[in-house]
């Protein structure tokens, strides 16, 4: 009896020491952020959160700009800006506060372009976690709103890939306003039936400015007007747009917009071999009304411009997350640079 004892007991401590050999030959676990309660975040949260491995949802984003925003004080600061219907915040991050030089970037108004998204993410993540390899980048202030339609964003996660819209709700049933169609530049053109049409892909909205992600646009672009630049991110078309979207009249400061987008176009070429076309966006879509781009112009910002990325209408794949990142970042840079010259 003893001696079996004696055996059973060998084995066991054979089992535990090759059970501890075996802990400790796994790789160390990283807890995916969404599944730990917020207060089991430390504060190499934003450091091991890997942003490009996939389309951040809502609630990622939020958490990585929480964590960036507390561990870089002396970088960065997070702003909300407004609440969804739904109860999401419209944030900005704020880089470089202290500069008077500024850029504005805003992420997808449309909700299926998730590259607008990723863009703005990747420019954050390295303005602030990889900031000494941008030194001229380093010189501007960077108002980023990676986020502006997390409910539509959200609703085209989960529901359906092709939403473009936010989700608040309209008449007949309805949900969700265009919100590139819902600022109050030309808001009141009739063009597209469609456009005055709750159930239509580019409702404009019942009024300018009625949904609150518009609203904290337009109250950001009032509250910087002294902007050198603003760059609305979409999907789409290789191309750099400038306002109008409404007429085929060139806005009056054109010709130094346009200078100013083939800086961004000649950055893109020399970083990925990517041509993108310059043009005034009524030369390459329909008429458009309430447009953002041409908001921001008609205000007074100096250079108003989107950024239209990937030949794939919206989609892209994760593994192409840095790749359009970088290309916008260049882009966007070089647009700054040129905006910022007196002489043009």
């Amino acid at each position: 009896m003893v001696q079996k004892l004696s055996l059973l007991s060998s084995q066991s401590v054979a089992l535990m020491l090759l059970l501890l050999v075996t802990i400790i030959s796994i790789p160390g676990f990283q807890a995916i952020p969404g599944d730990l309660p917020r207060e089991c975040y430390n504060r190499t949260f934003a450091d091991e959160f890997n942003v490009f491995d996939f389309f951040l949802s809502y609630e990622d984003t939020q958490q990585w700009l929480d964590a960036l925003a507390t561990e870089n004080p002396e970088k960065c600061q997070l702003q909300k800006l407004e609440e969804t219907y739904e109860g999401r915040n419209v944030s900005a991050i704020v880089i470089n506060y202290n500069l008077p030089k500024k850029i504005i970037v805003i992420g997808n108004l449309q909700a299926r372009e998730w590259v607008g998204m990723s863009s703005a993410v990747y420019i954050i993540h390295e303005l602030i976690l990889n900031a000494g390899n941008y030194p001229d980048a380093n010189k501007f202030q960077w108002i980023i709103v990676p986020m502006p339609n997390p409910d539509g964003y959200e609703f085209s996660r989960v529901h359906d890939r092709k939403w473009n819209k936010n989700r608040s709700p309209q008449s007949n049933a309805n949900f969700g306003v265009n919100l590139d169609g819902n600022f109050n530049n030309q808001w009141n053109v009739n063009g597209n039936p469609s456009r005055a049409d709750p159930a239509g892909r580019v409702y404009r909205g019942p009024a300018p400015f009625s949904e609150p992600e518009t609203r904290a646009l337009r109250d950001l672009m009032h509250n910087h007007i002294d902007a050198v630049l603003l760059v609305d991110l979409q999907g789409f078309g290789q191309l750099i747009l400038m306002p109008w979207s409404w007429t085929e009249e060139p806005a009056p400061n054109a010709d130094r917009t346009r200078a100013i987008a083939i800086a961004g176009s000649a950055a893109i070429f020399e970083q990925t071999q990517q041509f993108f076309d310059v043009g005034i966006a009524s030369d390459y879509f329909p008429f458009a009304y309430g447009v953002c781009h041409d908001y921001c112009n008609a205000i007074g910002v100096k250079t108003c411009l989107t950024l239209r990325q990937t030949m794939q209408e919206y989609e892209i794949s994760t593994d192409q997350i840095i790749l359009f990142g970088q290309e916008a970042f260049v882009a966007i840079h070089a647009m700054a640079e040129k905006s910022d010259l007196s002489n043009i």
